[in-house]
């Protein structure tokens, strides 16, 4: 057990130190939270609540979809043969995961920053906006890190991954979205919390398939 959790350990600090040494997609997704910002705050200063909502999701969605997804789509034969000698597939997935979950925590309160910079800040329930934001990221960043995986075992991954992302991520985006607006009301409705565990619910869900449906692919 402990020597699991140090593998899993080590492969994280594994990501961290990759995207240290190469810090382009970071700071690309980073530029655009900023650069969307900015355009909604310039078109329209005085936007509505639920307008509001929508530019902050579509904002986070496409300025992170770049560096979450390309979680295996880069990976060498090489890389493969490596992470497959120092680390079981289930771990080697969930190290991914749980690095891109952090990544998407760190987007998401960094895009939810610069909208209450820019745009001011209605949410009017903090904890159960941020609770469904990162239930939310977590899931995004699990399917899109299944997806590259998948999409890495293909000739053509940048044009399979975006094209078996999109449609996967939206029943966990449209509930997101539902809860987060929820939060933003004066009153707050009781059903929130049905979609917070609807969202705990498929996060169980996707990890659950991720971890069994990985090693075989892995194994390919």
């Amino acid at each position: 057990m402990q020597n699991g959790i140090q593998r899993f350990w080590i492969l994280v600090q594994g990501e961290i130190t990759a995207d240290l040494k190469k810090p382009f997609f970071i700071s690309a997704a980073m530029l655009q939270l900023l650069t969307i910002g900015m355009l909604c705050y310039l078109g329209n200063p005085n936007i509505q609540i639920k307008t509001w909502n929508s530019l902050f999701w579509i904002a986070l969605i496409f300025s992170t979809f770049q560096t979450i997804s390309r979680g295996f789509t880069g990976i060498s034969r090489n890389r493969w043969i490596y992470l497959n000698q120092l680390a079981s597939p289930f771990l080697i997935v969930m190290s991914k995961i749980a690095y891109h979950g952090l990544q998407m925590a760190i987007f998401s309160t960094l895009n939810l920053l610069i909208f209450s910079l820019l745009l001011g800040y209605p949410v009017q329930h903090s904890l159960v906006y941020m609770t469904a934001l990162m239930l939310t990221g977590l899931g995004i960043s699990t399917i899109f890190t299944m997806i590259s995986a998948i999409a890495g075992k293909t000739h053509q991954p940048g044009v399979v991954a975006p094209v078996l992302s999109l449609p996967v991520i939206l029943p966990m985006i449209l509930v997101g979205m539902q809860a987060s607006q929820k939060a933003l009301q004066p009153i707050l409705v009781s059903s929130v919390y049905k979609d917070l565990w609807l969202l705990a619910a498929l996060n169980f869900l996707v990890l659950v398939l991720s971890g069994i449906l990985f090693t075989p692919l892995w194994r390919d």
